[in-house]
């Protein structure tokens, strides 16, 4: 047993680096694992053995979010971490790919959890691929009002007006031979991002819901908040994915409306002009 002095035994050492392993199998839950279960209880009571298996997470690059009873140890490895998930590491995707597919990542995440009291909510929360597509439509149409052109705004993020532009040109379901979603089409993408949500445990296919919907975990809700609190470029575009989803068409209008008249004003020499318009920058902080 672990002494006051928190002097771990090897059998101390041996279990923390148990729940660790237990936690990096996101698919795998306490409840069918008697030991993994067992552990886990006593890492929510034991204070020394939860800084013990704290510490063998740190070792390997990742922070533990939270002791679900449910769910189990829920980790998330840090940015840039050996463990962590990028999407050039994937064999498979070109970079028009990957791009597309990291932006179907950003816009399940800003559809689901919009705001911090969605992320705390613990009930379950639903998506299907037509609803995550017919989102990003809308934020592309959106984005499309408010890009640079004649008009002279200005757009906060390239990047983002990348992606979308690309996402723009895909079709949104063209189905093949076989009854399948081709390649080249926006679901089949979200699909995918869906699909790797399962394998991480973060969602659950909800085919007694229909086809192509999803149940996502109470793990993927702590997985968005973490990331949330982070400076990555996800949490810019996730944020912007946000705020985009809730403007309205008459906020894109009024902005080009005010453009124009700013246009038609006669330029005055010697006095310098007011600053031009631009879209509002999103706070990062």
């Amino acid at each position: 047993m672990t002494t006051s002095a928190n002097i771990y035994s090897p059998s101390d050492l041996a279990d923390a680096c148990a729940l660790v392993c237990f936690g990096c199998q996101p698919r795998l839950r306490p409840v069918g694992v008697p030991r993994y279960r067992d552990l886990l209880q006593r890492y929510r009571m034991d204070g020394p053995f939860r800084d013990a298996a704290d510490a063998a997470a740190d070792g390997l690059d990742l922070d533990v979010i939270e002791a679900h009873q449910t769910e189990g140890l829920i980790l998330h490895p840090r940015e840039g971490s050996w463990l962590s998930y990028r999407l050039k590491d994937h064999p498979k995707l070109g970079v028009t790919d990957r791009l597309v597919l990291g932006l179907a990542h950003v816009a399940i995440a800003a559809r689901v959890y919009p705001t911090p009291a969605d992320l705390e909510e613990q009930g379950v929360k639903r998506v299907s691929l037509a609803e995550v597509d017919d989102f990003l439509r809308r934020l592309t149409d959106r984005l499309r009002e408010a890009a640079v052109d004649a008009d002279g705004l200005t757009v906060a993020h390239p990047e983002l007006q990348a992606a979308w532009r690309v996402y723009a040109r895909l079709p949104s379901s063209r189905p093949t031979a076989t009854g399948r979603l081709s390649e080249s089409s926006t679901q089949r993408v979200i699909r995918e991002a869906l699909d790797w949500l399962v394998e991480q445990g973060m969602a659950y296919r909800a085919d007694d819901l229909g086809a192509g919907q999803y149940r996502l975990a109470h793990r993927s809700s702590r997985s968005v908040s973490r990331s949330r609190s982070t400076g990555s470029r996800c949490l810019r575009w996730y944020r912007y994915a946000v705020d985009t989803g809730r403007c309205t068409r008459s906020t894109a209008e009024a902005a080009r409306s005010s453009a124009r008249q700013r246009r038609a004003l006669p330029k005055c020499s010697g006095r310098r002009r007011g600053p031009c318009w631009k879209q509002p920058r999103v706070n990062t902080a």
